[in-house]
This record gives structure tokens, C-alpha cells and sequence, in this order.
């Protein structure tokens, strides 16, 4: 396969996304630290700076707020709303990050699934627990492999269940 810089991009948006929204579909049952009820949760970032970690973060459910990924390691995000911040961890599911890059027309693409896990929250979510799935979408244009691409775009939307 060829690489491009847009393909070397996207794997580090790549382990961004995992990061940021390393939210899925695994188990909604079971009592966060607090003993609340689990509530269902999505995240969604929306990135078109490939030179950027992290980004703006809307979450839907439990927390309900406008937010900022900030990316603390390579497997590790916390996610800052004005109420208090969630530290989340993911992985991403064997086999499913995929890069493709058309020397052609110059497009890439990057996908990929995992899992995520709430670790840690502060102020309003000090209690938080929970996890679930996320999937990732990067694409771009892009043919020099010394210069960012032209043209950007990364989604990741993250899906679970918190307790607060």
C-alpha cells in the first residue's frame, strides 16, 4: 500500500479518535461507583484540522454539554465540560483500522471500532461509570508526503451507557 502524509494523518486522528470517543455499545447494565442507573450517552467530535489533537466534543444523555477532548495519551482522553470532566479510556477492536489511500485521485480514508471505559470524573461527574463503542471516520486529500492535507474531515461518535 502506498503511504501518503493524509494516511499517516489519519492513523494519528486515528488514535485521537480512539481516544476521544473510545465510546461503544458495550454493557449498559450494572451500578457506577455512585450506584446510580445507567443512562444512555453518545459523543460525537467533528475535526477538520489534521495538525489538532483533540477537539470540540457534544455529548447526549447522562452529561449534556458542550465539551473539549483533550488527548492524554495514546489510549487515554479526559473530555472537559463546564460541570466537570470525565477521563475516558479506549481500544480499538482487532482488525477493524483500516487505511486506504488512491495515489490516483489522492483521497484517504481511515476507519476504525472499539471500546471505551469512563475511569475518572471530576466535579458534577466524580461518580461517573459506564462505557460502550465508538467508530471513527477520517477522510481526506492529500498526495504530498511533506505537507498536511488539502482537505480534512474526522467524526467519531461514541455510544454506552454512564452513571453519575
Amino acid at each position: 500500500m502506498i503511504r501518503s502524509p493524509g494516511v499517516r494523518v489519519l492513523g494519528m486522528v486515528g488514535a485521537l479518535v480512539g481516544l476521544l470517543l473510545g465510546v461503544g455499545a458495550s454493557s449498559a447494565t450494572g451500578s457506577g461507583n455512585g450506584g446510580g442507573d445507567r443512562e444512555f450517552q453518545r459523543f460525537v467530535l467533528v475535526q477538520t484540522d489534521p495538525e489538532v489533537e483533540g477537539g470540540p466534543i457534544a455529548a447526549n444523555g447522562a452529561i449534556h454539554a458542550k465539551g473539549e477532548d483533550v488527548v492524554l495519551g495514546e489510549v487515554k482522553d479526559r473530555f472537559e465540560f463546564p460541570d466537570g470532566n470525565v477521563v475516558i479510556k479506549h481500544r480499538p477492536k482487532a482488525g477493524t483500522s483500516v487505511d486506504r489511500f488512491d495515489p490516483v485521485t489522492c483521497l484517504f480514508t481511515f476507519r476504525e471500532r472499539g471500546s471505551w471505559k469512563a475511569v475518572k470524573g471530576s466535579g458534577a461527574y466524580k461518580d461517573v461509570s459506564g462505557g460502550g463503542t465508538y467508530r471513527v471516520l477520517g477522510q481526506g486529500f492529500g498526495c504530498s508526503e511533506d505537507e498536511p492535507p488539502d482537505v480534512f474531515f474526522l467524526r467519531i461518535v461514541a455510544r454506552g451507557a454512564l452513571s453519575l
